[in-house]
C-alpha cells in the first residue's frame, strides 16, 4: 500500500509538467518569434499625454444647462431602426446650420430619440447614434464641433403616444435646441 501512495506522490506532478509543457508549444505564434515581452522598448514611440481638459472640446459642454427649441430649427425625422440621413434631412439640417453658423453665441444640444419598439438599451444606443449623425453632419457644413453636444433619450420623451405608424414616425427623430449665452 506504501508503495502505490509513494508513487502517486512521484508520478502526479510528472504528468502536469508533461501535460502543461506540451500545451505551451500550442500557443506560440507560427511565424517564431513567440511572445517574449522582454525586448528592446527603445523603438516604441511615446505617447504625449494632455492633462488639461480645456484642450477637449470635441463636443460642446451640456451640463446644468435649459435648452429650448428655437421655431427656425426643424426637426428631422428618422425610417425605423436607421440612424443614417435622408436626402429630405440633409436640406433640413443645411438650413438649421446656416442659422447655427450666424448664432455663434449659441450652445447647441442635438438630441435623439426613437418610438417604443425595442428594449431600453437599444433604444438609447440608437437616439445616441441619431444625435451623432446630426452632430456630425453639423460639424461637416461648418458648425463649430465644441459648440454641440448630443444626448439620448431613446423611447423616454415622445411626441404622440398612440401604438400607431404615424405616431411612430413622430416619436424617430432628431431635435435641435439651443442655449443663449
Amino acid at each position: 500500500m506504501r508503495k502505490h501512495f509513494t508513487l502517486q506522490i512521484v508520478a502526479l506532478p510528472l504528468l502536469a509538467a508533461l501535460i502543461l509543457s506540451s500545451c505551451a508549444g500550442r500557443n506560440a505564434k507560427k511565424d517564431g518569434r513567440g511572445d517574449d515581452m522582454t525586448g528592446d522598448t527603445a523603438t516604441i514611440p511615446s505617447l504625449e499625454v494632455i492633462d488639461s481638459s480645456d484642450t477637449m472640446t470635441l463636443e460642446g459642454d451640456i451640463r446644468g444647462a435649459e435648452f429650448i427649441p428655437q421655431a427656425n430649427l426643424k426637426t428631422i425625422s428618422f425610417n425605423y431602426d436607421r440612424y443614417e440621413l435622408s436626402e429630405d434631412s440633409r436640406g433640413i439640417l443645411q438650413a438649421n446650420a446656416t442659422l447655427l453658423k450666424a448664432r455663434k453665441e449659441w450652445t447647441v444640444l442635438v438630441e435623439g430619440h426613437c418610438d417604443e419598439r425595442g428594449t431600453t438599451e437599444y433604444n438609447l444606443s440608437l437616439g445616441q447614434k441619431r444625435a451623432k449623425a446630426v452632430r456630425d453632419y453639423y460639424v461637416r457644413l461648418g458648425v463649430a464641433e465644441s459648440s454641440i453636444g448630443t444626448i439620448s433619450y431613446g423611447e423616454e420623451v415622445p411626441v404622440c403616444q398612440e401604438v400607431t405608424d404615424a405616431c411612430w414616425q413622430l416619436n424617430r427623430r432628431a431635435e435641435t435646441k439651443i442655449k443663449a449665452q
